[in-house]
């Protein structure tokens, strides 16, 4: 029993406690803001960043830059990396991998949301004034007045799905209403899974949200109540991240609606992000990362605010914070391994990540060593 208490003392004592902190790979950070970021199947990154449209490889590095009329505002990038932006200009704009214009078309006023297919073929938008569009390889397809403001935008198989402060509409590609469900609130997020489409509805008072999944007929499958604003909702295909100022981050089964975790976070959470059952969140100058347990792994300050988290299919996450003061306006982007390990790659130029320590993992490890200690002596008596 000696023999063996030594060794797992001796093996705490050498553990790094550096496993639940994670490490940085790369920082990419350009003048002006960052409005919207979306993230392709590959791990291709594109930005609404400022006034121009931007493409970041997996690796961190730029792939294209090009001008946009007027502030970029929202993005949706292909599997083939075309990238689509919707400006505070009234313009859609879609781009080449090589930051070529392929076609432009201007709207009725800002479009707030934009979606790709995966070939790049159908673009969908939404804008202030109520209208949403449906576009064909650059030629306008149809064009629809749908509610006083579309907020989301979604392709799902040969659908589109509208959600506007009237509810959610469904559209063929060809233009035919296929369903259409009137709620309480406004549908401000779309996320279509294998599932069905999840989808956040929040009234005008943003007093209280409400998440709900349809079936592709819009057949309510489950819903949650929230009693306080739910800002974000995120997947990764499995599960369903809500964090708003409910006061948790809440981890939900996407199949189910069951309730895996709700972690308290006490700040207005600006963005959530979540792979595998991690949770990634942003509030205020900070970000937080919760573990599949539900405990918190990760806690990070920056000079300034979070604006964006996500998860890449690549296995990281992003973190983006900046200003958006117009005297003071950037924005800085790093993705962060959820390894302790320092990485093996980084592109040129970066800096290494630090190793970090968990205090909690530490103290459990010392509480641990001390009891350890406290046997090798009785031992000895």
């Amino acid at each position: 029993m000696r023999r063996v208490a030594l060794i797992m003392l001796l093996t705490l004592l050498t553990l790094p406690l550096v496993k639940a902190e994670p490490v940085k790979l790369w920082s990419y950070s350009d003048e002006c803001a960052v409005f919207s970021m979306a993230i392709n199947d590959h791990g291709y990154i594109s930005l609404a960043f400022g006034y121009y449209a931007e493409l970041l490889s997996p690796n961190g590095s730029l792939v294209m830059k090009a001008p946009t009329r007027g502030i970029a505002y929202s993005t949706a990038v292909s599997e083939n990396k075309v990238v689509a932006i919707g400006t505070e200009g009234n313009w859609l704009q879609v781009f080449s991998p090589e930051g070529k214009l392929l076609w432009e078309y201007r709207t009725e006023d800002n479009v707030v949301s934009v979606a790709i297919s995966k070939d790049g073929r159908i673009v969908a938008a939404g804008d202030a004034s109520g209208y949403a569009y449906l576009f064909e390889n650059g030629k306008l397809s149809w064009k629809k007045r749908i509610g006083e403001y579309v907020w989301k935008v979604a392709l799902s198989q040969d659908s589109v799905l509208l959600g506007s402060d009237r509810g959610i509409d469904a559209f063929s590609i060809s233009g035919n209403q296929e369903w259409s469900k009137r709620l309480s609130g406004g549908v401000r997020e779309i996320l279509p899974t294998e599932y069905g489409a999840a989808i956040l509805v929040v009234p005008k008072s943003e007093n209280w949200a409400e998440v709900i999944l349809l079936d592709s007929n819009g057949g309510r499958l489950w819903n949650i109540n929230f009693t306080r604003y739910v800002r974000k909702i995120a997947t990764d295909g499995k599960n369903l991240a809500v964090a708003g100022m409910t006061g948790n981050i809440t981890l939900l089964s996407l199949k189910s609606g069951e309730v895996l975790y709700s972690t308290p976070f006490a700040m207005y959470a600006n963005d959530v992000g979540t792979l595998n059952g991690y949770t990634v969140v942003s509030g205020g100058k900070t970000a937080q990362l919760v573990g599949p347990n539900g405990s918190v792994l990760w806690f990070e300050k920056f000079n300034g605010t979070v604006y964006h988290v996500a998860f890449s299919p690549k296995g990281y996450f992003l973190t983006e914070y900046g200003s958006h003061d117009v005297q003071n306006c950037y924005s800085m982007i790093t993705a962060w391994k959820l390894s302790g390990t320092v990485p093996t790659t980084t592109t040129e130029g970066e800096e290494g990540g630090k190793m970090g320590f968990n205090p909690i993992v530490g103290l459990i490890l010392l509480g641990v060593a001390i009891l350890l200690g406290a046997l090798l002596w009785r031992q000895k008596q």
